[in-house]
């Protein structure tokens, strides 16, 4: 018994020593939610995104639903079929759902082609930490 523990104990504080990516996000995180859809709009309208800044479609971010307690800047985390991504929230979306991000055409085609337009069964989460935008790609 005293061994199991020991090598546990071990494991745990090499999970815990194991290097993080330079930029990536902190991995603690909260509010997960599955089940979500995704669809990617083209941000360059010439018109400032809902959180007041002009938005490139080279960069990763999402428009939440108007009614989202999401707040702008917010980074969040984005997982189909073991795929992940990041993306901050930089616009509000008024014909989306709670469930529903629409994202720039950047970060949506980390998860597939324009051709598709939606992406279902996506999970994703509050990245706990702020990060740089410019130290992640």
């Amino acid at each position: 018994m005293f061994a199991k523990s020991l090598i546990l104990s071990a494991l745990a504080a090499i999970a815990i020593a194991a290097p993080t990516p330079a930029g990536a996000p902190h991995p603690k995180r909260s509010t997960d939610t599955y089940g979500n859809m995704a669809t990617w709009y083209d941000a360059e309208t010439g018109n400032a995104g809902a959180c007041g800044n002009y938005l490139s479609n080279n960069d990763r971010f999402v428009a939440v639903s108007m009614n989202s307690p999401i707040p702008c800047g917010q980074w969040l985390g984005f997982n189909v079929n073991g795929k992940t991504s990041y993306g901050y929230v930089a616009d509000k979306c008024p014909s989306c759902a709670d469930n529903h991000y629409d994202m720039s055409m950047t970060l949506f085609n980390d998860f597939a082609g324009y051709g598709q337009g939606i992406v279902n069964d996506l999970w994703s989460w509050q990245v706990d930490e702020w990060v740089d935008p410019a130290t992640l790609f």
